[in-house]
């Protein structure tokens, strides 16, 4: 089989029907897979006990932009912090994630001269269901 190689770029990332792939520099789905390991007289056991997952998002800060992300963010995680965000993760291989994170409070401000910049590290609720194609 032959080499695939798949870029960062070729990330998209929709947050409740409203795409931010041109925001991001960055969208990473990760996850925290927990085993516990028991000795026992035959040998050690082994049991996947829980499993956590991130959605880690490096963004451009759009700010007082029409249909501001940041604004929209700040605005449900102030409102309703418990209520999950819809969000789609395409990569260009045709691998599709959908999942629910909870709202984050975005940052404010940055250094100068450089664009301002924030990283979101949102909870993912429950497991992400993938579409493979």
């Amino acid at each position: 089989m032959p080499t695939t190689v798949i870029t960062g770029r070729d990330v998209t990332f929709t947050l409740d029907s409203d795409n931010f792939d041109a925001q991001a520099t960055s969208a990473v789905l990760s996850n925290e897979h927990t085993i516990e390991t028991y000795q026992t007289l035959d040998g050690r056991a082994y049991a996947a006990i829980d499993d956590s997952w991130t959605f880690t998002v490096e963004l451009l800060a759009d700010w007082g932009a029409t249909d501001s992300l940041f604004e929209q963010m700040w605005t449900r995680c102030e409102s309703s912090p418990n209520t999950t965000v819809a969000v789609s993760l395409t990569t260009a291989s045709g691998a599709v994630f959908a999942f629910n994170v909870l709202p984050v409070f975005p940052s404010a401000g940055g250094a100068a001269p450089g664009a301002q910049t924030d990283t979101w590290t949102m909870q993912v609720v429950g497991t992400p269901a993938e579409t493979f194609s």
